[in-house]
């Protein structure tokens, strides 16, 4: 919608996300409003919001679009998926916005579960976390199957076994309560046990893998004494940090906030049980001269996520955008938090502690954008490009003798990969000829340059020899850079990138960091084209199995 026709009286008074659009349909900023009638009219009052950030907004903005919603609750959610999907000018993007993920106990079956879920949204059951690393997450996951042995099956797969038990009840991951009913009491006083945890009381924890560990070495059995050992050690290294008489941080978010010229950096600690189980960093780049606004937005991407429900969210008294946050997440269903602000006591030193870590973050993010603008200028250098890399994208193809033919489509940005932009294709030309399987890929590609999660890229890297960049290179505007990458002949042990018009391979000396770049895309390329031609393949014979 123009916004230039635009009628201000025939918008909606529902709640909704509203999109500023600018020259080309660039997309500008992305907002939530619990009346869209109300809040847009804000933009063009007279006496509309002075800060600078949305006078830039509105001297660029040329058109606005928006979408109605049931509930404040349902824009917050939308609002939140479509700055992921339209990457907004104005709008700041947490460099890490995955979910989280928490251990689940599913305390209402009657021999009750331990999973891994990413929504905490069952009333029914405990959880603990979230674990900011999936790695931490399983082995703190299967350090409690084997100190408890507590199911982690589904229930279908615990009625296939009512006969005979699983794998995990003979390497000690589970007591089996699926085939041996005998066990109701000691399942029970295990999963009691495990139940103390999840509710904060931790204290006696140690001592219990102690024995454990003790039980373990009489009987000889030194390869899981030993496991208990190490896990116990990590679990008190990296992440446990204990706040003895800590009641009030049973389940606690404290969040510290520092700025370093135009740079954010937010770190989260998880408190859960008086103990320290992990911490989340955010990291942003201010967009709009707002540092206070987009340390909110920040927070609020990351808990609109549903992937933390805390009793309770700490953070400093000076944070400008406290009621805005309380009164966004409070509309979220089951967020029911109390929200605190600190400006003395033992909380502070806290906030100060949550701060220290966003320090140290911080300066890793720096000194690691550094690091990656330097591989982008050797790249840019090296390859002789127009413009420096910071989008690249790799195509490969997989099929198995022309059949079930797909391609690739990974992205790396500022060198790292960025998986919400990989694109999958599924290959329509016929049989084995991989030259017109990756001319069809890279047409359908430039055909939505431009088109949102579609952007255009720097420099296209294509997955095979000189063969493969003569046939496509004609095929790329000339705005657009294009290589390919070839592995090394057997005699070699480096691979080889080709550049048009071009008859030898790209000398990097001793630049190797940018090579590994190219390199690390290309596997993933590989990777990922695979993976997909095997799921169809897969299909297609499960297919032709029930024919």
């Amino acid at each position: 919608m123009d916004i230039k026709k635009l009628r201000i009286d025939s918008l909606p008074n529902e709640p909704g996300v509203y999109i500023f659009k600018g020259k080309n349909g660039e997309n500008l900023y992305v907002g939530k409003a619990k009346n869209l009638k109300n809040r847009i009219k804000s933009y063009f009052s007279k006496n509309r919001d002075k800060r600078m950030n949305v006078n830039f907004l509105m001297l660029e903005a040329l058109s606005l679009d928006y979408i109605t919603t049931q509930t404040e609750d349902e824009a917050l959610m939308l609002e939140n998926k479509t700055i992921k999907l339209r990457q907004p000018k104005y709008n700041i993007l947490l460099k890490d916005d995955k979910t989280y993920s928490s251990l689940r106990l599913e305390i209402k079956e009657k021999y009750p579960r331990i999973s891994i879920v990413r929504k905490c949204s069952d009333k029914d059951s405990l959880y603990l976390g979230p674990f900011k690393s999936s790695e931490n997450l399983r082995k703190t996951k299967r350090f409690f199957q084997k100190i408890f042995g507590i199911r982690d099956c589904t229930n279908n797969k615990f009625i296939r076994h009512q006969k005979r038990a699983c794998l995990y009840k003979d390497i000690g991951m589970c007591l089996g309560p699926c085939d041996d009913k005998d066990l109701d009491s000691t399942y029970n006083k295990n999963f009691n046990l495990l139940k103390d945890i999840f509710s904060g009381k931790v204290g006696f924890f140690k001592k219990i893998v102690e024995e454990k560990m003790i039980e373990f070495a009489k009987k000889e059995m030194f390869e899981q004494a030993s496991f208990l050992r190490d896990e116990l050690e990590r679990l008190s290294t990296n992440y446990y940090y204990e706040y003895r008489n800590s009641e009030s941080l049973k389940n606690t978010d404290v969040i510290g906030v520092i700025t370093k010229d135009q740079q954010i950096q937010i770190s989260i600690l998880f408190f859960r049980g008086g103990y320290i189980i992990d911490k989340a960093d955010l990291f942003a780049e201010s967009k709009m001269h707002n540092i206070q606004f987009e340390q909110y937005q920040m927070l609020k991407q990351f808990y609109s996520l549903k992937s933390s429900v805390p009793k309770r969210i700490v953070i400093d008294n000076k944070f400008e955008y406290f009621d805005d946050l309380k009164v966004d997440l409070k509309n979220l269903e089951l967020f029911d938090t109390k929200f605190e602000k600190i400006s003395k006591g033992r909380k502070l030193d806290l906030i100060k502690l949550a701060k220290k870590n966003a320090e140290i973050s911080l300066e890793n993010n720096i000194q690691n954008e550094k690091r990656l603008a330097h591989i982008l200028q050797k790249l840019k250098e090296n390859l002789s490009l127009s413009s420096l890399p910071k989008r690249i994208e790799c195509f490969d193809i997989s099929n198995t003798q022309g059949t079930n033919p797909v391609a690739s489509m990974v992205v790396f940005s500022n060198c790292e990969p960025d998986k919400s932009k990989y694109r999958k294709f599924k290959i329509n030309c016929k049989g084995p000829n991989d030259y017109e399987m990756m001319k069809e890929a890279i047409q359908r590609r430039l055909k939505r340059i431009d088109q949102d999660g579609w952007e255009k890229p720097d420099l296209i890297l294509i997955d095979g020899g000189k063969g493969h960049l003569n046939k496509i290179s004609s095929l790329i505007p000339k705005n657009i850079d294009v290589a390919s990458i070839a592995k090394p002949l057997k005699k070699e042990n480096i691979d080889k990138i080709y550049l048009p018009n071009q008859k030898d391979s790209v000398e990097f000396n001793k630049d190797i960091e940018p090579l590994n770049i190219l390199i690390n895309l290309r596997n993933e390329a590989h990777r990922f084209a695979i993976t997909f031609h095997k799921s169809r393949r897969s299909k297609e014979m499960l297919g032709q199995l029930k024919t």
